[in-house]
């Protein structure tokens, strides 16, 4: 096997630390979905395991499904801070999947507080969002965009009315 000359951003350790948060997020999530009468299914598939994992294209987490009809694709964020940043390879990939399956793409943010309970979810629509992108690359060397428009509270009521479904 050939070795890599790079040296990783963050160790093994620490790269599956970041998902902690991301699962509890998404399982609290998906059990609002479930409660809401939306079913869903895996989209974008867990590589964090994987003994090489390559930079790709990032897929959202799920095909959200409400009466049987595919209405979107679902990313989860889990979120320390209130900032609303997402990595800009990530948010121009989901463009590229919105595009081909015609389908809008949600982000849906998970805030946690500092003893890691969650405080509030909320999302926004790619469709209609805007972003500006930062300048400056993060603490794991990815660029990022920030997005500018204001939150949805993650409910029924307003994914559907986000995704204009009767």
């Amino acid at each position: 096997m050939k070795k890599l000359e790079i040296d990783p951003f963050k160790s093994k350790e620490a790269f599956r630390k970041n998902y902690e948060l991301h699962d509890k997020a998404a399982k609290s999530g998906e059990e609002l979905l479930t409660k809401w009468g939306f079913m869903f299914q895996e989209f974008g598939k867990d590589k964090r395991y994987e003994r090489v994992w390559e930079k790709g294209e990032d897929k959202p987490d799920l095909i959200l499904i409400y009466g049987n009809k595919n209405i979107a694709l679902l990313d989860w964020k889990a979120k320390r801070s209130s900032q609303l940043i997402i990595n800009k390879r990530a948010y121009d990939a989901y463009k590229v999947w919105m595009e081909k399956f015609n389908l809008p793409v949600l982000i849906a943010f998970c805030f946690f507080n500092k003893e890691e309970n969650i405080e509030k979810f909320e999302f926004v629509n790619l469709s209609y969002a805007k972003i500006s992108q930062k300048s400056e690359k993060v603490w794991d060397k990815n660029m990022v965009v920030e997005f500018e428009s204001k939150t949805i509270s993650f409910t029924q009521e307003n994914i559907l009315k986000s995704l204009r479904v009767p």
